[in-house]
């Protein structure tokens, strides 16, 4: 793909080398060994993200789902029905 200047992609390959040159000169300060240690721990953190969302982005998503609202409000409604049901068929055997 050809990179035309002033279009995103190019835009945001620039950012990407920019990040990937920051990191190298951040990992320059390092020793070797302290190297491989954090590059391991950004390589795990990478891919523990990749498969674990935590618990709030998963409960953010339900709820976006209308299937949740849905059921929260027979949840809602059920009971009260229900107890709706009860009065009035107690008051129409008291007759």
């Amino acid at each position: 793909m050809i990179d035309v200047p002033g279009t995103q992609e190019s835009a945001a390959a620039q950012q990407i080398e920019q990040l990937e040159a920051e990191l190298a000169t951040e990992l320059n300060r390092y020793n070797s060994d302290e190297q491989a240690a954090i590059l391991k721990r950004i390589v795990s953190r990478l891919k523990r993200e990749r498969y674990v969302r935590s618990p709030i982005v998963i409960v953010k998503e339900m709820i976006r789902t209308p299937l949740v609202w849905l059921l929260m409000a027979m949840g809602i409604t059920i009971p009260l029905l229900f107890y709706i049901l009860i009065v009035w068929v107690s008051l129409a055997v008291e007759r």
